[in-house]
């Protein structure tokens, strides 16, 4: 089946694929939600009408449902097509900012509460115990959402995926969400998606490195952890990390997980493959590069889909899974 999309009003669908020149979507783990792109043709003989109105929801199909999103921007130059951009629903969460103040309250709870004061359906959140004592004053709802998830993993010692899915928001851990990309040959080959690989990059720094982690609270030091390894090989690279006074009894754990994510070498890695939809930036990849030496588990940094007649195609930004 090709990928297909059709707009939504109300409870009627309607395939405007016919209409569509080029289409595009894109995700990146440092931003909440996908973003598609598209073009149509209006022909004042054939396509008199156009279907798309700003506010409208599309929804991008390929045997099952890719995502759907929210016309937000429409662009027209002349007789050229009509361009449009299209957020899924996290846009409501990326464009408002809110006052909460959270009471001994479980992180799940206060992320199911903020979606539901923004109508945002939750598909699932995993349990997530580590207890908010947080005031938030006007900050925009995503990144109070992204700050609730960054004291659970520093609390749990995990890394977790938020992501929207058909309308719906999840929150699970990284490591359940694993991706292994396949695409055909006729007529029924299922082939891995790195047996081919295009334009495959790596860069490697220890310019953000970390190897030494310090935690204080007020001025006193509570605690240090290092990598004695790293200290050695690349010399001295220290972070401090300020915490409250409620914290302090978290601070061995805090550090620890800090270190975790920061004592390594850094990469930033890209490659070019042929299309899958189960590509999305925070899922896990696993590859073998010989060109560039990429081996092993690699986060999904940033997705950029795009399906030119016929042919879908997608450039994958990757890093180190932490």
């Amino acid at each position: 089946m090709a990928h297909e999309l059709w707009v939504v009003k109300n409870s009627t669908m309607t395939n405007i694929t016919p209409l569509v020149g080029s289409l595009s979507w894109r995700s990146n783990k440092d931003e909440l939600g996908d973003e598609v792109s598209f073009n149509i043709a209006i022909n004042d003989e054939y396509f008199p009408v156009n279907p798309c109105k700003l506010g409208d929801v599309v929804v991008l199909k390929n045997k099952e449902e890719i995502t759907r999103c929210i016309l937000v921007e429409e662009n027209r130059n002349g007789r050229s097509p009509i361009q449009y951009a299209a957020f899924d629903y996290a846009f409501y969460l990326n464009k408002s900012n809110a006052i909460y103040q959270f009471n001994k309250m479980r992180a799940d709870q206060a992320i199911k509460k903020i979606a539901s004061d923004f109508n945002v359906p939750v598909g699932n959140v995993t349990s997530m115990p580590t207890i908010i004592n947080k005031i938030y004053n006007s900050k925009k709802v995503s990144e109070i959402i992204k700050d609730i998830q960054t004291l659970v993993e520093q609390d749990q010692g995990q890394k977790y995926l938020m992501e929207m899915r058909r309308g719906k928001l999840f929150i699970e851990k990284q490591r359940d969400l694993i991706v292994k990309g396949s695409f055909q040959l006729p007529p029924y080959t299922i082939e891995d998606v790195t047996r081919v690989v295009s334009d495959p990059s790596r860069r490697r720094s220890i310019v953000d490195m970390k190897n030494i982690i310090q935690i204080v609270s007020g001025d006193k030091l509570i605690t240090q952890v290092s990598n004695d390894v790293l200290v050695n090989q690349y010399g001295r690279l220290q972070e401090v990390i300020s915490i409250d006074e409620n914290e302090v009894s978290k601070a061995k754990n805090i550090a620890q997980n800090h270190l975790k994510n920061l004592a390594k070498v850094l990469e930033e890695s890209s490659v070019e493959l042929l299309g899958d939809d189960n590509f999305r930036a925070g899922r896990l990849f696993e590859i073998a590069e010989p060109t560039t030496g990429l081996k092993g588990t690699y986060l999904i940094k940033d997705v950029n889909h795009t399906v030119f007649k016929g042919i879908h195609k997608m450039t994958v930004g990757l890093e180190v899974a932490g």
